[in-house]
């Protein structure tokens, strides 16, 4: 188990349900910090829904320009010792450059995401209205190392869920949408037993 705190950032861009996930189910974990909360969106909600928490919210609109947002958010994140980020809801594809500066090893990241699918099926938006409309028996939820390819990286964790032949589009998203709650906060237990970090071991030293 890591001997200090392990910052984590978490970059979210809507309602932050998963984000609100990911932040509850730290304080379960004497040595996990939400250390902050990347946010590209002024108008989300998830900003109004951490102002309870002591979380440091950084807003960081987008202007046009991915390699100067970028800069922006990495020049933020430089003071706070980040071992972690995860993407709840983060609505930009972060770039080749900007994954880099976040690596474990040469071929992987300390960027996490998750995805509505059994990935490799279904990348990229709108993975449940995919799954559905192909009249899929079962999907899934991925949760991966993010890599410079779209929902490509290195899966961690992923699990089915089975879609009922009663279901509505709604039925079916909602039953992933749970199995997202209860999958993406295990990967902090794979962070306590040191079970993703195979190429680093001081990473937290």
């Amino acid at each position: 188990m890591p001997s200090i705190k392990v910052n984590i950032c978490i970059f979210a861009s809507g309602n932050g349900t998963n984000a609100m996930n990911l932040i509850h189910e730290s304080k379960k974990y004497d040595h996990i910090k939400v250390a902050g909360l990347l946010c590209d969106n002024p108008g989300a909600a998830i900003l109004e829904k951490i102002r309870p928490f002591d979380i440091p919210a950084f807003v960081v609109p987008f202007k046009n320009n991915k390699c100067s947002h970028e800069k922006d958010i990495v020049n933020l994140l430089s003071d706070l010792s980040i071992h972690w980020i995860f993407l709840a809801g983060y609505m930009r594809i972060l770039s080749a450059n900007f994954i880099n500066q976040f690596k474990l090893s040469s071929d992987r990241s300390r960027i996490i995401n998750i995805h509505p699918s059994l990935l490799p099926a279904f990348k990229g938006k709108n993975a449940y209205q995919q799954a559905f409309d192909a009249g899929v028996t079962k999907s899934g939820i991925t949760v991966h190392l993010v890599d410079s390819g779209i929902d490509s990286g290195e899966v961690i964790l992923q699990k089915e869920f089975l879609r009922l032949h009663t279901d509505t589009f709604a039925d079916f998203k909602n039953r992933g949408m749970q199995l997202e709650y209860l999958l993406y906060p295990q990967v902090f237990k794979l962070i306590t037993h040191n079970s993703i970090d195979f190429d680093k071991e001081n990473l937290y030293d």
